[in-house]
């Protein structure tokens, strides 16, 4: 935290599920984005149908918590037919052992 310090307040770690995630905008995360981004530490991605089977949510709440994360850059989206929520930290993890393998 001592590191970020010298970047302003709005900088801070977050920790989400076991991931430390770095802040740099006042943004604080609700208890549906929350869920959804630890989710998403177990596979890399989500989408609206696992949300909707795994922690029993309306496709709306769903689809409302991933488009907020998306919105603000902590899931990027891919996919053709039913869309899939990455986590950037999951890919940047895989380009890690790619490197170092």
């Amino acid at each position: 935290m001592a590191t970020l310090r010298p970047l302003g307040s709005s900088y801070s770690i977050l920790t989400v599920g076991s991931k430390p995630y770095i802040r740099s905008v006042p943004k604080e995360l609700n208890l549906d984005q929350s869920a959804v981004l630890e989710a998403a530490q177990l596979l890399g991605y989500v989408s609206v149908a696992m949300l909707m089977v795994n922690l029993r949510w309306l496709r709306a709440r769903a689809q409302t918590a991933v488009d907020d994360l998306v919105g603000s850059g902590m899931l990027w989206v891919d996919g053709d037919g039913e869309l899939e929520y990455w986590s950037p930290g999951f890919i940047l993890e895989g380009q890690d052992a790619i490197v170092d393998g």
